[in-house]
């Protein structure tokens, strides 16, 4: 398979080590709050996708500046 929009990304990518931090500290403040991270369900089950979705959400909350 032939992909031009391939972006690597990993360890060796300049920023990686930021948008770790970032994942990290969004799943502390969860952690904090009471509310479940992806990581504490079986990947794909029904609260797995639910908590990946809100996961996402406040990731974008943190990145729009609300």
């Amino acid at each position: 398979m032939n992909n031009n929009q391939f972006v690597p990304f990993g360890p060796g990518y300049p920023a990686y080590l930021e948008v770790r931090a970032l994942a990290l500290s969004v799943a502390a403040i969860r952690k904090a709050q009471g509310k479940k991270n992806p990581a504490d369900y079986a990947v794909g089950s029904p609260n797995w996708e639910a908590a990946d979705e809100e996961f996402a959400r406040d990731l974008l909350r943190i990145l729009s500046g609300e």
